[in-house]
């Protein structure tokens, strides 16, 4: 039974997926320290929170099952239901996500999701619901036309705020360099690129049908010229971003989306042609010599392209305005212009219908041995495409195959990645209360280790060459593939599910295209995507040897397989059983499209919450769409009975043919949903009145600009149309707002035949600025006031406040933004309950249990996940400014909100562990940090113990308490509790080399402090293992060296010191920085003492030729020089680094001692004097200048050095003497006598009697002179 709460339900669930399509890309939050992702994701499931109880009181409310038939068993329903298309794909993908999660080594991180991401089953089953509540919600096509507005609508702020930040006009300041490779909304360039690519496809095809209508509709032809405009103007923003972004897998996806949708557009004309024959050898010729006039045309076109940019560029400069490659645009738009006008020219003319699809197959063949080209060097066309791999943006795609750099990262993880789904020994730590040995290990390969859990397994199987080309320690959450990420977080079964879930896809959307005529045509189009698939995943190991690339090999031969049956039905095609283009193919088309983008990219990325809600809604949408073809195909079918009756008995007056086509169609259409609507209640299809129609699209847009307030309207936000950042925002959301306008009031004229009422054009204005401004302007007044209170700091109290107005302030958001979904759905059941009861008063007992249950969730796992992320960035601040108890004040106040997550944990135990190592405070302040900090660090290992780096923080951490420690039994215990952690973490991260060398430089103090062989030998056999396992890694090296020098084995010694230095970069360290640190003399005089103060030199002159211009290398050559007595070559070696732009003061003093120690005056003298530019109140080399004016006759220079000397020093002995002897040297006598008295006090008592003596001297020829 319908009620007018179900109908409200139901439209809440409408409000949810359009503000979760809004939401989740244009969304952000600077307050907290996640900012993108984890934010985007909690509001996702709070949006989808609240649709879920929308659909269970709809559902109660209508009585479910009440129009079943009774007589249908559960059991036959069920399996109806799983017949229906993607139920049963999405329901064993569902299973095997729940299995994985339940089994997994961390099931909790697989539930919630990783601190980083925050996707994991929770999440992914956010998406799901999305994609099931549409798929059965979506029944009319205004709300496909809402949907899809959004989508187009939503994607230009984000395109423009990547615009904005490309040429440094960004409002906010971020951290990281965001002008050469744009982030946006997304953070990350190629996650807004891999974004884009899904709105593309949509906005191409909408821009379709315009132009369609533009040729064919008269009277409606100005909305859709309008319309038109729009989409041009939202698909430039869109690619330009996307190019802005200079990410090759979103540039390979929109490609390879392009290509499909090209090839299945132009395969529509085919479906429509007079003869619907197989093709004549002489059209498939002429479809490939049209290559020939369609490069001409483009030809032609490009070069008007690059004249007309010529001219604009000049007509620019002479404004002093220049934008940057206008010339290559013109270029490009010149040549996509004679190239796509050229088809256009053949269509609408009706030549070429039968083979132009061809055409564009052959064209792709090319665009596709093009970027091969690019990629292949050594070849004899490098000399003409080497230029073009210099072009912008085509240098991104040049480099696809790399092998080095983020290419070889992505090699190592995917091998990598294959170990873990191999059968290996089982993950986890003997004898350990938390990370014990994985039980289930050997169902992994089936089951996988569950969601968001590879981070964990994946150090188990970390390749050590993936140090040297990223960051090392650093595990890989993602294998920036997304089959080879279902094979190791879901398992082979959860592979199989998702490959289950694409395949059906590509399968339903070529069969509602019409391109599947019958069964055999079904069994071809399943064989050609599984053979695809399997041809595309045995190539390479083929090749290779292996399967590293089968992850790139098997969709794309899944996508090869899809076209490849697509050119096989166009060439043998023969009738089909359509007379008219379906309303919904260009949709589909567009789906189909944005699908396979996406598809193509996520095996170069990973998936992000945008593309994820996207992919997932798109999947519903394309079922929903799927379903209404039917119903209204159904309901036309059974029209055709009745207008034949109709005709015998009346003749109808004549009427123009386009208007009986439209207003046929019109009531074909009317009458389809009337005959819905009757065979199914909960199909109510009645069309929407206008002002539905604007005030819906109008508080759609309002969701949009509240966002865009939240995101950019901070504290320190000050608005001035002269302040050009500023500026850029107000321009943005007027940009935003017009096009939204634009279509909706234009997309209003394009559709007034099928209006219920009169269009009053002023309130439809005025109806969508009401809608979409007021309710913004609202929030962006209180968002103000909420965010630009002020709090007085000066207690812990006040600090939490402070913060607390920032964790609010994301509160009052998502007020704003439920009531907002609440006003949408009263809009859209406005004037549709008449005559409905408001409830089923009965079933009053169940609702405010599932109110408080979706609250609970709302609040505790959504949003205080995020106000503990504001807490925890307020914390870091005060961290970083040593303020102890407000950092940890605000770190206990993120546990408190969120105890699952062990990351805050660790933060917290960085404040204790920091706030112990400040010598400001007492002892025993510093003793209870250590403790507190040790027990919150144990606390985190015990949320997540399969995470390596929590089991090496541990003994990082006693290591470090060793080593202040004052008792020496409290020493050796906790650096025995270090070697324990570093021994489990070596067990979790068997070839994290870190956790080696730290466990055996545990052994070295051990075995230093209590001269133990044992402990030395155990460090030699820890870091010989550490070597086997990263041979090129300088530490180690080092470490070793250091080792065999303690234990007096020189040769071993030097051997690894030499390895050492060997060594210089990022992966492998700096070999030479490590050697001359602060041990650095302690070292030369090891090698020194044993006689080999030579051998260690000639280690360092090797770096010296590797590094022949660095001075350091060459001070620390001279430096040991020194040291070996060899003071003519330490000259030689100082000479060098100064020449090359050595000035540091060990440099400067060090050669000017050794030329004053040869009396070398002239040399000297300037060093010194560059020694007190640097630093005026330098003794030393007052004191060296002193003596050598002093020794040159200079004497009033001499008592002037000295005397700077005394005002740092005032009871330096040498200098009172020195001064002494000068002013006596002088003539000055009563100056002498003062100083030689203040000298006599400083000086040591055997050298007393001869002060008395010089004082006697000075009194006699005072007495005399007097």
């Amino acid at each position: 039974m319908q009620t007018k709460l179900s109908i409200f339900c139901s439209k809440i669930v409408e409000a949810g997926w359009l503000a979760a399509i809004v939401t989740v890309p244009l969304f952000f939050n600077i307050y907290s320290a996640r900012t993108f992702e984890p934010d985007k994701i909690t509001m996702l499931r709070a949006i989808v929170s609240v649709m879920i109880l929308a659909w269970l009181v709809m559902v109660v409310e209508q009585g479910f099952g009440t129009t079943e038939d009774d007589s249908t068993s559960f059991s036959d329903r069920f399996l109806a239901w799983l017949k229906l298309p993607l139920v049963l794909p999405t329901l064993v993908l569902v299973i095997i996500y729940i299995i994985s999660t339940i089994l997994s080594i961390s099931p909790q991180v697989s539930l919630w999701g990783s601190y980083q991401r925050l996707q994991g089953t929770y999440s992914m089953l956010s998406y799901i619901v999305v994609f099931a509540l549409m798929a059965g919600q979506i029944r009319t096509q205004e709300q496909v036309d809402r949907l899809v507005n959004l989508v187009i609508i939503t994607s230009v702020p984000i395109g423009l705020y990547g615009i904005i930040q490309r040429y440094g006009l960004d409002p906010l300041p971020w951290a990281g360099d965001v002008t050469r490779r744009v982030a946006a909304n997304m953070g990350n360039a190629i996650f807004v690129a891999s974004y884009l690519i899904m709105t593309v496809p949509l906005t191409i095809t909408r821009l379709i049908r315009s132009m369609i209508a533009i040729i064919k509709d008269e009277e409606t032809s100005w909305g859709h010229t309008i319309l038109a405009a729009v989409y041009i103007f939202a698909l430039a923003i869109q690619i330009i971003t996307i190019l802005f972004s200079q990410s090759r897998g979103p540039m390979l996806g929109i490609m390879g989306a392009s290509f499909v949708m090209g090839l299945l557009l132009l395969l529509i004309p085919r479906q429509y042609a007079a003869d619907t024959g197989r093709l004549s050898l002489k059209e498939i010729a002429l479809a490939i010599g049209f290559i020939l006039p369609l490069g001409v045309a483009s030809g032609l076109t490009a070069g008007l392209g690059y004249a007309i940019s010529l001219g604009l560029q000049r007509l620019l400069m002479a404004f002093n305005y220049q934008i940057e490659g206008i010339s290559l645009a013109g270029v490009a738009l010149g040549a996509l212009l004679g190239f796509f006008g050229s088809y256009t020219y053949m269509i609408s003319t009706q030549k070429g219908w039968r083979w132009l699809w061809l055409n564009w197959l052959s064209i792709s063949v090319l665009a596709i041995s093009f970027v091969l080209a690019l990629n292949i060097r050594g070849t004899t066309f490098d000399p003409f495409l080497e230029p073009i791999r210099e072009l912008p943006y085509f240098s991104r795609l040049a480099q696809v195959t790399e092998t080095s750099s983020t290419g070889r990262v992505r090699i190592l993880i995917w091998e990598a990645a294959l170990e873990l789904v191999k059968p290996h020994q089982p993950l986890g730590i003997d004898d350990d209360a938390f990370a014990q040995k994985d039980s289930v290990n050997s169902l992994r390969p089936l089951i996988g280790y569950g969601p968001e859990s590879m981070f964990n397994a994946f150090a188990f199987v970390y390749p050590p060459e993936l140090a040297h080309v990223e960051v090392r320690g650093s595990s890989a959450d993602r294998s920036h593939n997304e089959t080879m990420d279902s094979l190791v977080i879901t398992g082979i079964l959860g592979f199989l599910a998702f490959y289950f879930m694409i395949i059906s896809l590509l399968y339903y959307a070529v069969r509602w295209l019409g391109w599947i005529p019958n069964k055999a045509a079904q069994y071809r189009l399943i064989a050609f995507l599984i053979v695809g698939g399997i041809i595309g995943a045995v190539i390479p190991y083929i090749i290779e040897g292996q399967f590293t690339f089968m992850p790139l090999g098997l969709p794309f031969g899944v996508i090869t397989g899809l076209i490849i049956y697509l050119a096989w039905q166009g060439i043998v095609m023969h009738g089909f059983a359509g007379s008219q283009l379906s309303t919904y193919n260009l949709l589909t088309i567009a789906l189909l499209g944005a699908i396979i983008g996406h598809f193509i990219e996520v095996h170069f990325v990973f998936s992000i919450a945008a593309t994820y809600i996207y992919f997932w809604a798109y999947a519903g949408l394309l079922l929903a769409i799927g379903r209404i073809e039917s119903v209204e195909s159904t309901a036309d079918n059974d029209l055709v009975v009745a207008a034949e009756a109709e005709v015998v008995e009346t003749v109808s007056e004549p009427v123009s043919k386009s208007k009986r086509s439209r207003k046929g169609r019109t009531r074909r259409r009317k009458t389809a949903t009337a005959s819905t609507s009757d065979a199914s209640p909960s199909f109510s299809t009645r069309p929407e009145s206008w002002k539905m129609w604007v005030g819906s699209q109008g508080l759609a847009m309002a969701i949009i600009l509240i966002i865009l307030a939240f995101d950019f309207i901070t504290p320190q936000f000050e608005f001035s149309l002269s302040n050009e950042k500023s500026a850029s925002l107000f321009w943005m959301v007027i940009i935003t707002w017009l096009v939204g306008f634009a279509i909706v009031l234009a997309g209003l004229a394009t559709r007034s035949d099928t209006l219920r009422s009169q269009l009053n054009w002023v309130w439809a204005v005025v109806l969508y600025s009401a809608t979409s401004l007021l309710y913004f302007l609202i929030y962006t007044i209180i968002h103000g006031w909420q965010f630009g209170r002020r709090v007085t700091v000066n207690s812990i109290e006040d600090v939490l406040r402070a913060s607390g107005i920032l964790a609010n302030g994301l509160v009052v958001f998502y007020v704003f933004l439920f009531l907002l979904m609440g006003v949408i759905a009263v809009f859209l059941m406005w004037g549709r309950t008449r005559g409905l009861p408001s409830w089923r008063s009965e079933n009053w007992w169940l609702y405010p249990p599932l109110v408080l249950a979706m609250l609970t969730v709302i609040w505790f796992k959504n949003i205080d996940v995020v106000r503990a992320d504001i807490f925890l960035k307020e914390g870091e601040r005060y961290r970083s400014n040593r303020q102890w108890s407000e950092a940890i004040a605000l770190h206990e106040k993120a546990i408190s909100l969120d105890s699952d997550e062990d990351f805050y944990y660790l933060m917290l135990a960085l404040d204790y562990q920091l706030m112990a190592q400040d010598s400001r405070l007492d002892a025993d302040q510093r003793n209870l940090a250590w403790g507190s900090g040790e027990n919150t660090a144990l606390t985190a290992r015990e949320i997540n113990p399969y995470n390596p780096d929590n089991t090496g923080n541990m003994g990082r951490y006693y290591f470090t308490l060793a080593q202040i420690s004052a008792d020496k039994q409290r020493r050796d215990n906790y650096f025995n509790d270090a070697i324990s952690y570093f021994e489990k973490s070596t067990e979790l991260a068997p070839s994290n080399v870190i956790y080696h060398n730290l466990w055996a430089q545990t052994y070295y103090i051990l075995a230093s402090e209590n001269n133990d062989a044992k402990s030395y030998d155990a460090a030699i056999d820890r870091l010989q293992t550490s070597i086997s396992i990263d041979p090129n890694y300088s530490p180690t090296w080092l470490l070793m060296g250091d080792t065999y020098a303690a234990m007096g084995d020189v040769d071993q010694a030097l051997h690894a010191h030499s390895q050492a230095l060997k060594y210089n970069s990022r992966g492998s360290g700096d070999g030479f920085a490590g050697f001359a640190d602060q041990f650095f003399d302690q070292r030369l005089n090891f090698y020194i003492s044993a006689g080999r103060g030579s051998d260690i030199i000639a280690a360092l002159q090797q770096v010296a030729l590797e590094r022949l211009d660095d001075p350091d290398v060459y001070w620390a050559i001279g430096h040991a020089y020194n040291k070996n007595d060899n003071s003519e070559k330490a000259i030689e070696y100082f000479e060098r680094a100064l020449a090359l732009g050595d000035t540091s003061a060990d440099t400067l003093r060090e050669l000017a001692n050794i030329y004053l120690g040869q009396s070398a005056f002239e040399q000297a003298s300037p060093l010194y004097e560059q020694l007190i530019q640097i630093n005026p109140g330098d003794v030393e080399a007052h004191s060296a200048l002193a003596f050598m004016y002093a020794q040159q006759g200079q004497l009033d220079k001499a008592i002037e050095h000295n005397q700077m000397v005394l005002q740092q020093m005032p009871n330096d002995y040498d200098s009172l003497k020195n001064l002494a002897i000068l002013y006596k040297q002088q003539g000055q006598l009563q100056q002498a006598f003062d100083v030689a008295q203040q000298a006599q006090a400083a000086a040591p008592e055997n050298e007393q009697p001869s002060w008395e003596q010089f004082i006697a001297d000075l009194e006699s020829q005072i007495a005399e002179s007097s």
